[in-house]
């Protein structure tokens, strides 16, 4: 595959798609995604992320987790080919050319108005429209502990042996643009709380085989010789799967 040439002015293609990308651009002055071109809020570094990991993986689904524009959800799409992909967005405003482009692609869908916390929802979805064949997990919605965490909590246990989970933006409590007590998020857990106890689930089962970390997103593979999804999630379902972590009795501080 020849790598994704990017325009001066952040534009691409990919598989008969047009992409603008829009990161430095206000969220407010965002320009919305037409039947010209898809916005997608990932700049360069995020892309080839993906670019090198599509080169070696290929996910029979995936499930996004916040799509904004719907250029990231046509963008994995492309990239990726899979046989069936979802997506949830708490916004329950439809975007016109991503519904355009679903009408005309099989196996493909995406949920508005629906929250990443939903787990009943995202179960539905996994067992359901993805046919119990997750391999692929894009978490870019709320970049907030809590949420992130219960979506964590519901999906892992779903992945299939061998899967990836990706969480981006997991860094922002650690930015300078964040540090002042009228900053955004400044009330919120940081997101790499989440990290350090995915890490510490790593250590403490066979669940997690490795964990990529870069400065803006990082990538959780699955065991290949994990359990099947069902009996992981039956094993979980009157608790957390964090349940699992052992810290010799010791109890840590969220910041």
């Amino acid at each position: 595959m020849n790598p994704i040439k990017i325009d001066s002015d952040g534009g691409f293609s990919l598989g008969g798609e047009k992409f603008v990308i829009e990161v430095a651009v206000p969220e407010k002055d965002r320009h919305p995604s037409t039947c010209e071109a898809f916005t997608i809020v990932k700049n360069e570094p995020y892309l080839r992320v993906y670019e090198d990991l599509a080169s070696g993986f290929s996910p029979r689904s995936i499930l996004e987790l916040g799509i904004f524009e719907g250029g990231s959800y046509v963008f994995l799409d492309k990239l990726f080919k899979p046989r069936r992909m979802s997506a949830v967005e708490i916004s329950p405003k439809p975007v016109s050319p991503l519904l355009d482009y679903l009408s005309r692609t099989e196996n493909r869908s995406v949920h508005f108005g629906t929250s990443q916390c939903d787990g009943d929802k995202l179960r539905e979805i996994v067992l359901g429209e993805l046919a119990d064949e997750l391999d692929l997990v894009v978490d870019d919605a709320s970049h907030t502990y809590e949420e992130t965490r219960a979506s964590f909590e519901s999906l892992f246990p779903l992945l299939s042996p061998g899967g990836i989970y990706v969480i981006e933006d997991w860094s922002w409590a650690h930015h300078s643009a964040y540090q002042s007590p009228d900053a955004p998020f400044s009330s919120r857990r940081a997101l790499s709380n989440l990290l350090f106890e995915q890490i510490m689930l790593m250590g403490s089962t066979l669940l997690i085989s490795e964990i990529r970390v870069w400065r803006f997103l990082y990538l959780i593979h699955k065991a290949k010789g994990a359990a099947p999804s069902r009996e992981i999630s039956q094993k979980v379902e009157s608790g957390s799967i964090f349940d699992h972590i052992l810290s010799r009795g010791k109890q840590w501080s969220l910041i």
